[in-house]
């Protein structure tokens, strides 16, 4: 299969692009500044042309665009959009930039690679969430940003669901990961974290299509 992810410079993105290559598919890896990543420039030169790398920040505007032109296959079978952001600020940058990367960014990749998406057999768009957004789940409060910015995304991705028909488009909570922005308190390593999501993308069928699963394959609370 031909996959797209974003945000594969390190932690749960550099797994889902670890473990799509050991599963024998083919891999676009976008990142803001790939040839800073050791690890990304290290599976490289493993992988061959089976791996190709994108620099691309999804902060700036026609980041999208640019992705999708740098899309040499005849079709996309998965689009994950793993890349996102957490600020633990209240401020309006902090709101701006927690939507524009987290929200509008996926919505926009989404459909700027969509009629390539259009000629797999059976398209597949994984959006990573965060229970943080699930709003009957909120029983902390804060990051307000950060959980308004992927209540945002999990309503995107039920309209995406909704418009295209022929597409299978889900969000999906990853856990709490021992990354950089999960901290190292985190239960689940990055490795057992993309190893559910792809266990969960193997089993996708159109009934899917719209919903919110966990790593384990669990529905989860709007």
């Amino acid at each position: 299969m031909n996959i797209l992810i974003t945000g594969t410079s390190r932690g749960i993105g550099l797994e889902l692009t670890k473990q799509a290559l050991a599963k024998g598919h083919s891999v676009l890896a976008i990142a803001r500044q790939p040839g800073d990543s050791p690890d990304l420039q290290k599976l490289k030169a493993k992988a061959g042309d089976a791996l190709n790398l994108f620099a691309a920040d999804l902060e700036n505007d026609g980041a999208a665009e640019k992705i999708a032109a740098a899309v040499k296959w005849p079709h996309i079978d998965v689009l994950i959009n793993n890349a996102g952001i957490y600020r633990k600020g209240e401020s309006t940058q902090d709101f701006l930039d927690s939507f524009r990367v987290n929200s509008v960014a996926p919505f926009q990749v989404t459909r700027a690679l969509l009629p390539k998406l259009k000629k797999s057999i059976q398209p597949k768009v994984v959006q990573i969430t965060s229970l943080m957004g699930s709003i009957e789940d909120n029983t902390s409060g804060g990051s307000t940003a950060y959980r308004a910015s992927k209540a945002a995304l999990n309503m995107i991705n039920k309209t995406i669901a909704q418009d295209e028909e022929g597409l299978i488009t889900i969000v999906v909570h990853p856990g709490w990961v021992k990354t950089r922005m999960g901290g190292d308190e985190a239960p689940t390593g990055a490795e057992e974290s993309a190893l559910g999501i792809w266990k969960v993308i193997e089993k996708l069928t159109t009934q899917d299509s719209g919903a919110l699963f966990d790593f384990e394959g669990d529905r989860l609370p709007w």
